[in-house]
């Protein structure tokens, strides 16, 4: 009976530190998070973050039962983290769980877990806490080579970039769209579309390079500081969507704004110099 009260106590004790490690991850102001009882995303920085706890096995004390303790922690820590990595939206239509039936990808992904970036421990005697982090920027890697594309779409960027099409709209320097009056799923990829249907920026659009480094759009929750920000500096197309389509992934724009897109004389879509600004 002793015995067990005393794993009861133990568990208990490895809930209330989940629960108190999870009320105290803090994430960077002006961040967009999606936030889990166990970690979360943050798609402004761009990492997803985790705890992982177990109580010391039972017979077991002193610097032995820390040290059991933690393996158990990071093992769970690595469960939780698999978790997210597989609910992360990919596009419209896939998660990263979507992938994972594919065997260089499993693999992969479970490397960059095995390799988790430990941040805090916590020993309070009878159980190990940990945090671990890891990039939004690996899953990135990972899966970019396998994100399929639209044929259709392929039509239209081809006939975009040819040499001959006029460029009259001006010379704009990154789009920044306005969706916080919708419930937006953030990401790794995602289109925006205009009124008709054609496409205005994806996958499509963008040269791989930028995309592995900065991801396809900067996740932000305030307008003023997209419009001022560097990244799409110094004159944005800035622009309030009309809606947003295939599971509130895909955005759709004015057509006004998408023929400024269309017509800038510089291409920022190339380099992925788009701000999507969220409701925060």
């Amino acid at each position: 009976m002793l015995m067990k009260r005393s794993k009861i106590l133990a568990l208990s004790a490895v809930f209330l530190i989940c629960g108190l490690a999870a009320a105290a991850f803090a994430a960077e102001p002006g961040s967009v998070v999606v936030q889990k009882e166990k970690g979360l995303i943050d798609w402004s920085q761009g990492y997803i973050e985790a705890i992982g706890a177990e109580a010391a096995p039972k017979g077991t004390s002193g610097a032995q039962a820390r040290a059991l303790a933690r393996r158990g922690a990071i093992v769970d820590l690595q469960r939780n983290l698999l978790e997210f990595v597989c609910g992360v939206q990919v596009d419209a239509r896939t998660t990263m769980d979507d992938f994972m039936a594919n065997d260089r990808v499993r693999t992969e992904v479970s490397g960059m877990i095995k390799n988790v970036e430990l941040l805090e421990g916590q020993w309070d005697g009878e159980a190990y806490t940990v945090t671990g982090r890891i990039k939004l920027a690996e899953v990135r890697v990972i899966v970019a080579p396998h994100i399929p594309q639209e044929p259709a779409i392929k039509i239209i960027v081809e006939e975009e970039r040819k040499p001959s099409t006029p460029k009259t709209a001006g010379r704009f320097t990154g789009l920044v769209i306005d969706v916080r009056h919708l419930p937006l799923v953030p990401s790794l990829t995602f289109r925006v579309f205009d009124e008709n249907g054609r496409a205005v920026y994806g996958m499509e659009f963008v040269d791989q390079t930028f995309f592995l480094q900065s991801s396809s759009c900067s996740y932000m929750n305030n307008i003023n500081y997209a419009n001022g920000d560097v990244f799409v500096a110094s004159n944005p197309i800035t622009v309030k969507a009309i809606r947003l389509s295939s599971g509130n992934v895909d955005i759709v724009i004015p057509n006004s704004a998408a023929a400024k897109v269309r017509g800038s004389s510089y291409d920022f879509r190339r380099e992925c110099k788009v701000i999507v600004v969220v409701n925060g």
